[in-house]
């Protein structure tokens, strides 16, 4: 499959391609957190808060769903009150109890895991959120359970079908209203607000008419597309990101990638920096026999998502990886977060990536949104 770079030149076929709309659905990021502040009342959050602050928050959800509760926890930190976990179930903890709060998330409110966690949780006597579409298996459960309360998704006016994939802001935002709620973490309300904003920012710089020399998405698309990418992320907030970076890029554009977060990663994963895949070697030759040549190994490149607020000895890594990456011949990508709120600085990383995943996958000739899970309807 050859990437189609020019593609990306022509804003009008890059539209007609995306016959889904998720060009449309990742640009309305901003628009989805301030659609989902809306269905967070005060009536609800009174109800989560009124029984103290619980000895643990545990965020259930599957696919992409789970990664709402990744961000929370990435919010929250090493510095949460709490602990803020997240798990894809198909089971709680056993440590799990009547004074934890569980937070079930789905964007489809029929995830088998996230249904079954659910109501794991009521029977446990739990204190039990449900963040999903209202009339679903998952809201039922809420509906049936004492003291549970159920926030519906909120999404912004715009056609077509979600998937949790391209929920993400809906599904966070409710997720840190409770944690601001319950003092879990700190001024979550301008923290949204600040960060829908900036995501209108990287919806225009990133739009389909934007010129591919001054869009960054588009250029990091052809960059991870033409390679095998390498994703390493600094914190908890480049951790989030380089995750959600290779989920993207698995379901939108099809493509694999090789996951870590500094300084793990430079233990485990940088012997692939002077490895086989390692150089750009030479220039495909254009006369190669493609029956009888096979086609090249795609070569490494080196993608670093950085946090500002990243541990100094992190940051003397993620330096020392780009001048490794460099004399190996492996070329390099960074994304730095700037200073502010951890939520926006996840906004950062994740904004132009998300762009940056469909981008690739258009390009590629794939429609993202029309990409199939191989193993769904194999296990029973």
């Amino acid at each position: 499959m050859e990437l189609d770079d020019g593609l990306l030149d022509d804003a009008t076929a890059l539209i007609e391609a995306d016959t889904r709309d998720l060009l449309v659905m990742t640009a309305s990021a901003g628009a989805s957190m301030r659609a989902a502040a809306a269905n967070v009342d005060e009536a609800s959050l009174h109800r989560i808060i009124s029984d103290g602050r619980p000895h643990a928050v545990v965020v259930v959800g599957g696919g992409g769903s789970r990664a709402a509760g990744d961000i929370l926890s990435a919010v929250a930190g090493t510095g949460s009150p709490v602990p803020v976990v997240t798990f894809g179930g198909p089971s709680l903890p056993g440590w799990v109890g009547p004074t934890d709060l569980v937070i079930a998330v789905s964007g489809s409110g029929s995830t088998n895991e996230t249904v079954s966690v659910a109501a794991e949780a009521a029977r446990r006597g739990c204190r039990l959120v449900a963040i999903c579409p209202t009339g679903t298996e998952l809201s039922q459960v809420a509906e049936q359970t004492r003291g549970a309360v159920q926030f519906a998704v909120g999404l912004p006016p715009v056609v077509g079908k979600w998937r949790a994939r391209t929920m993400l802001w809906s599904l966070s935002t409710p997720l840190i209203l409770i944690a601001g709620a319950l003092g879990i973490v700190e001024d979550a309300q301008e923290a949204i607000s600040t960060t829908a904003t900036y995501l209108d920012g990287v919806a225009e710089l990133a739009a389909p008419f934007s010129d591919p020399i001054v869009n960054d998405a588009k250029r990091l698309a052809v960059d991870v597309g033409l390679s095998l990418p390498i994703l390493w992320g600094t914190g908890d907030v480049g951790s989030v990101a380089v995750r959600r970076f290779a989920r993207q890029l698995a379901e939108n554009a099809g493509l694999p990638s090789v996951v870590g977060t500094l300084p793990e990663a430079a233990r485990t994963q940088s012997v692939l920096l002077a490895g086989p895949r390692a150089g750009q070697g030479s220039v495909d030759d254009i006369f190669r026999d493609r029956i009888d040549e096979p086609e090249p190994a795609a070569k490494l490149r080196l993608v670093l998502l950085r946090d500002h607020d990243e541990h100094p000895e992190t940051a003397a890594l993620a330096t020392a990886a780009t001048e490794v990456a460099a004399d190996r011949g492996v070329p390099v990508n960074v994304i730095s977060a700037e200073a502010g709120h951890s939520l926006t600085r996840i906004a950062m990383l994740i904004g132009v990536t998300d762009f940056a995943s469909v981008y690739a996958g258009l390009a590629l000739g794939i429609d993202p949104m029309s990409t199939a899970n191989e193993l769904d309807g194999r296990v029973r």
